[in-house]
């Protein structure tokens, strides 16, 4: 057999496709400088939402809580000074009433027997009796008539803390609605800002998408073109003297089967 031997060389048309298509896209893109982008990526808050947010700020306890906090530390706080000082208030208030009282119960009558000296030297005893017992009913109808002014108190700072509590929640619920329908506004804004930042990373990638088509188009040529495969003729030709110049090695080689019809050498060598 002959030797072979390959010579590559690129075809035409394969040569033209890199040069003339692939080597400018990557040239482009070698040259390429950083292009930051320069427009907003995060929506700001609308207008609204910024009024919501201002009236979140502005919250604060209602008043309210303040004047009901005020009736229960005034009860709290209250000194037994201050409170004979209240019974007293109402026992002067209800001392018309508790004589009306006494002098239908008979105690009137009783009265009218000591101011008549009826009792001789015990008047002063049933005087004291009387005044005891008139003072001991008003202490007692007094306690009760301020328990239940503290009572009743109690319950009107109650249903007052209720109310301005009711009231910081609804002023809540309103700003957390602005809040809300402002974020519909901003939503739209910040799609238009997502669109635009999207256009602007296709833009930056189009070179590398449109460099890598075309390098893959030049897949499509197939593969040993320009390749071409030679065959030398002498690589035949000096495998043959080869084979004669064994003739010559003393019987040896390709003719050692003829050495009994007396060929033992290369007839064609010398000597």
């Amino acid at each position: 057999m002959g030797s072979k031997s390959q010579t590559s060389t690129m075809d035409p048309m394969q040569e033209s496709y890199i040069e003339d298509i692939i080597r400018p896209g990557a040239d482009k893109i070698a040259d390429m400088e950083f292009e930051q982008f320069t427009g907003d990526r995060v929506a700001g808050l609308t207008q609204l939402q910024k009024d919501a947010l201002g009236g979140y700020g502005a919250l604060s306890l209602p008043s309210e809580l303040a004047e009901a906090s005020g009736v229960y530390r005034g009860i709290a706080n209250r000194t037994p000074q201050e409170r004979m000082a209240m019974l007293g208030n109402i026992q002067d208030q209800m001392a018309p009433m508790l004589n009306r009282q006494f002098a239908q119960q008979g105690v009137g009558t009783e009265a009218q027997a000591i101011k008549a000296n009826a009792f001789g030297d015990r008047r002063d005893v049933y005087e004291g009796e009387r005044q005891a017992a008139l003072d001991a009913r008003a202490y007692d109808l007094a306690s009760r008539q301020l328990g239940a002014e503290d009572q009743s108190a109690m319950r009107s700072a109650s249903a007052l803390a209720a109310s301005g509590l009711q009231g910081l929640q609804s002023t809540r619920d309103i700003l957390g609605a602005q809040m809300a329908a402002g974020e519909t506004e901003r939503a739209l804004t910040q799609a238009d800002l997502d669109a635009a930042y999207n256009d602007y990373l296709a833009e930056m990638q189009f070179p590398l998408t449109q460099f890598g088509v075309l390098s893959g188009g030049a897949q499509a040529f197939p593969a040993g073109i320009g390749t071409t495969t030679t065959r030398d003729p002498m690589g035949t030709f000096g495998m043959g003297l080869q084979a004669l110049g064994g003739l010559g090695m003393g019987g040896m080689g390709p003719f050692a089967a003829f050495a009994g019809s007396g060929i033992t050498k290369n007839p064609f060598g010398v000597g």
